[in-house]
């Protein structure tokens, strides 16, 4: 992203520090930022459709696609779709919708497609419909048993209503669940666009392409745009959707930095996109760009949300970035605090010689807050804070929004000469919209490995609230040491190992629970930093220090 700086105001507040244990007397340094940039962003989401309307229970839909008849003018929408909980491996359907406009109102009709156990379809995912000479192309990835193996699939239609499997297919096979296939023209060639990893068992993630004349016959596999995070699954390259206007080329992919995260790249090349040109982020699941005549609309769905969502989309939206960037001879922090509060990066010197290097990043979700309402999974990231109080050491986030939620946090800082602390109070003013699956502060790494007093080399999920959590890698220990029974529960911590991130759980409830209106204290946490690798001494010494 190109970003003008309008404003450093540098030295602005150079505050002494209190000294913790082992901190030597030093001057910490606050300085306010302000960025601006345009950005690709969003406009608000409005809901549009509910699939589960004639239906005896709530039912969803995920992957999605919309196109237009050429000849009637109707709009039809296919999804992925399946009644709540999620199931994904059981989504044997695809819903089918029509409406005159995408804003609505839209008409529930019969499946467009239904899973064929015969045709190797165990289940059908992520449907993308184009028109080309008079016919209308479905592409969608037919789930098997074997992940390293998906099948691209596709049917046929003249009419938008019934559809043929062809008899190519499978169109090929790809993984590690090669699947979310988008296609487009470019050039004179047809080019399909797919989420996919480095290799059929894992590896990096990436948004695979391959080329066609015919739309039958497809060349071998190319990598468009490789995300740092490695693993199975989507991860952060699911549902990519590429938009050509003038001579940029834009691609949205789906869940880097939580499952209502979509963000967005611009390239010269449609067939080359690095992770360095994010121009922006759009707070919405498996989305879809949409252009009805003038007007450009993003779209939005997925579990737990009941239905498609429909905002308009500004590709140079106007966006003031502010925070403040606290620096001492051992560690230098950014911490945006508009349009969200997040540390956005921390560089450290564990020696105190201002030899910075990364030691958090935003290669996930940053280091920040999140709620989980209705599903896992960050569905209500944070949002700006209210009211910014910068003190002789200390930094105040008041009044921290979580999307739609009544929920909102107070997020204070202490900073320091080589440590910082932080502490959160959750605030719930009136009953959530669904039951919480998660609230939590994520702690996202650039060091390749995690572990707590438990070990190493974590992965997944671990119960409660550990007295330290460390990221490390070769020179370099990065330690969050916790206050026991600081927070007001205690449930579970995960390692998400692929972005190198922890989220510390205070609630942790699969199928969610009630947080009744009130205060709850989400924890005091203290950062530490160490030039040894795996130094569980100095992590200890750290939890010591605050408990």
């Amino acid at each position: 992203m190109i970003r003008t700086v309008l404003a450093t105001l540098v030295g602005l507040a150079v505050l002494s520090s209190p000294l913790q244990a082992g901190a030597s007397p030093e001057r910490v340094r606050i300085t306010p930022y302000l960025e601006v940039a345009k950005v690709v962003a969003a406009g608000k989401f409005t809901k549009v459709y509910d699939p589960g309307v004639g239906e005896s229970e709530p039912w969803y839909y995920n992957d999605h696609t919309l196109v237009q008849d050429r000849e009637t003018g109707t709009w039809h929408v296919y999804a992925i779709t399946h009644a709540e909980p999620a199931n994904p491996l059981d989504e044997k359907s695809f819903g089918h919708a029509t409406a005159p406009t995408p804003n609505g109102p839209w008409t529930k009709q019969p499946p467009a497609l239904v899973a064929d156990p015969a045709a190797g379809e165990s289940h059908i995912w992520a449907p993308y419909v184009l028109y080309d000479a008079g016919t209308y192309y479905m592409f969608y990835a037919a789930g098997t048993p074997d992940h390293t193996a998906y099948r691209m699939h596709l049917a046929t239609s003249t009419d938008l209503v019934h559809w043929t499997r062809d008899a190519a297919n499978p169109l090929f096979t790809d993984g590690f669940d090669g699947r979310d296939p988008m296609v487009r023209r470019v050039g004179d060639q047809w080019v399909m666009y797919y989420t996919a990893n480095s290799t059929p068992a894992g590896g990096n993630h990436i948004v695979a392409y391959r080329t066609s004349t015919d739309l039958r016959t497809w060349s071998d596999r190319q990598t468009a745009f490789q995300h740092p995070a490695s693993g199975t699954f989507g991860g952060p390259t699911e549902s990519p959707y590429v938009v050509q206007r003038g001579s940029d080329w834009y691609l949205f992919v789906c869940c880097d930095g939580g499952y209502e995260t979509t963000k967005v790249y611009k390239s010269k090349d449609p067939l080359h996109f690095t992770v360095d040109q994010h121009v922006g982020t759009i707070p919405a699941h498996a989305a879809e760009v949409v252009q009805d005549g003038q007007n450009w609309y993003v779209t939005g769905a997925g579990w737990g949300k009941g239905g498609l969502f429909l905002a308009p989309l500004d590709f140079a939206k106007l966006q003031v970035t502010k925070g403040r960037v606290v620096s001492t001879s051992h560690y230098r922090a950014t911490i945006e605090t508009t349009p969200r509060a997040a540390v956005r990066s921390l560089e450290v010197d564990p020696a105190g010689g201002r030899d910075y290097r990364p030691a958090l990043d935003s290669s996930g979700r940053s280091t920040a807050p999140y709620l989980a309402v209705g599903n896992f999974g960050a569905t209500d990231p944070s949002g700006p804070a209210a009211t910014v109080d910068t003190g002789r050491s200390s930094l105040e986030l008041r009044g921290i929004s979580f999307g739609d939620e009544p929920v909102s946090a107070d997020w204070s800082f202490d900073f320091a000469a080589n440590t910082f602390d932080t502490r959160l109070t959750w605030k719930v003013h009136t009953p959530t919209n669904a039951p919480v699956w998660e609230v939590a502060l994520n702690v996202d790494s650039a060091l390749p490995d995690q572990g707590d007093p438990g070990g190493l080399g974590r992965n997944g999920d671990v119960a409660g609230l550990p007295r330290w959590s460390m990221a490390t890698g070769p020179g370099l220990s990065v330690v969050t040491a916790y206050r026991e029974g600081s927070a007001w529960s205690a449930d579970n911590h995960w390692y998400d190992a692929s972005n190198g991130a922890v989220a510390w759980q205070p609630l942790w409830q699969p199928g969610g629970r009630p947080l009744p209106p009130g205060a709850y204290d989400g924890g005091h946490y203290r950062f530490g930093f160490s030039d040894t690798e795996q130094d569980v001494t100095f992590a200890d010494s750290l939890a010591a220090g605050l408990n």
